[in-house]
């Protein structure tokens, strides 16, 4: 990867964490995702998700929807969609249905499973996708201490990372 493309990548990650930060301060998961076609952002989204109501809104799928029957599989094919978390299993699945195979992502599966009370299982996408003749070119991850510090925003709260790590810990701790 060129200084150019590590720079362009920056600019629109960072993009997603102010995205994010809006989400947490709204009162959600700090989550944002946009999508670039030709260094044009086409389409933002923040995270909506509210599990009372039973309402999957993540940033990702949201943005995916904005897209859907707006733009054309061209268009979409040569996008790339950059995130602030690596993308959930069911997001992924949704930008892949779009037609979009390019995603950038700031915080990894491995650094966000580190915010969550359990061990998530993480698939191993690339070999999966490949062995479907889908050619998924995930890129990151990129600004990812910037990206996590973006989580103290979690929910409307403002707590340090540190203390939400920790807090995480224990409670796999007791969950193992």
């Amino acid at each position: 990867m060129t200084e150019a493309e590590k720079e362009k990548h920056k600019k629109y990650i960072k993009k997603c964490h102010d995205l994010a930060i809006k989400s947490g301060k709204n009162g959600y998961d700090s989550f944002g995702a946009l999508v670039v076609y030709e260094d044009e952002i086409l389409e933002t989204a923040q995270n909506t998700a509210d599990y009372d109501k039973g309402l999957f809104g993540h940033a990702e799928f949201n943005v995916v929807h904005k897209c859907a029957n707006k733009y054309s599989d061209h268009i979409l094919k040569n996008s790339t969609l950059y995130t602030s978390c690596a993308p959930c299993v069911r997001c992924l699945l949704a930008i892949l249905s779009l037609g979009i195979t390019n995603i950038v992502y700031s915080v990894s599966h491995d650094s966000f499973a580190k915010l969550l009370p359990f061990i998530p299982k993480i698939p191993d996408y690339k070999n999966i996708f490949k062995k479907m003749d889908i050619n998924l070119n995930m890129v990151g991850p990129i600004l990812e201490e910037e990206g996590m510090k973006v989580f103290e925003y979690w929910g409307g709260d403002n707590r340090p990372l540190e203390e939400l790590l920790e807090e995480a810990e224990k409670m796999r701790e007791n969950n193992r």
